[in-house]
Formats: C-alpha cells, structure tokens, sequence
C-alpha cells in the first residue's frame, strides 16, 4: 500500500469526534458549521431553558465539544492552503473561544454550587 491509501484509509476509520479535533474537516467546515452555527444553536437553547440542572447538564457536555471544536479550528488553520489572514484569523477567535471555554466552565461550577 502506498503512504496515500494508509493516510486515506487511517483517516476514514476515524470517528466524527477524532476528526474534528484533528481539523480534518478543514478549516471553512470546522469553523463555520461546527463552531459557529452548533455553537449559535447551544446558545439560544441554554437561554430558553429555565431549569439551571438542564444548562448544567448541557454544558457538561458542550464544553468538551468547544474544546474539541477549537482544538480542530487550530489544526486547521494550521494546513490552511488559501490566504494566510483566514488562518491568522481563525487562531485569533480560536484564542478568544478558550476565554469562552473558561466562562462556561465558570458558570457551569456556579450552577453546581447552586444544585
């Protein structure tokens, strides 16, 4: 097998969380779909929830999927092919989302104090 076939065939055994934090949906898709439009969607349901142990709940589990997500927006920024300010760019709101990731968990040890 040649070093192409291993690369394409050990990436398509990846799982989805795998390649996501590898960037290996590239840095448009990673971005714009898994980080901004999920992340848009996770935001508006955590205001319209009223109960604080359903937020706790969803942000147990969206903050390891923001780490996942930044992580991957990295990694692709990193192999980023078009014009190098997109790439400068995405690791500039990669380093602004580690202080959002540092305020969900912040609120997310609050509400636990509150349950």
């Amino acid at each position: 097998m040649s070093g192409i076939e291993n690369t394409s065939s050990a990436m398509e055994q990846k799982g989805f969380f795998s390649k996501l934090m590898s960037g290996d949906f590239g840095l448009t898709k990673t971005y714009w779909l898994y980080g901004f439009v999920v992340g848009l969607i996770i935001n508006v349901v955590t205001r319209i929830i009223p109960s604080l142990g359903a937020v706790a709940i969803i942000l147990a589990l969206t903050i390891p999927y923001q780490v996942m997500v930044l992580l991957g927006v990295w990694r692709a920024a990193d192999r980023y092919q078009g014009r190098t300010a997109w790439a400068i760019l995405a690791k500039i709101a990669t380093a602004l989302g580690w202080l959002g990731v540092l305020g969900s968990l912040g609120i997310f040890i609050e509400i636990l104090g509150y349950l």
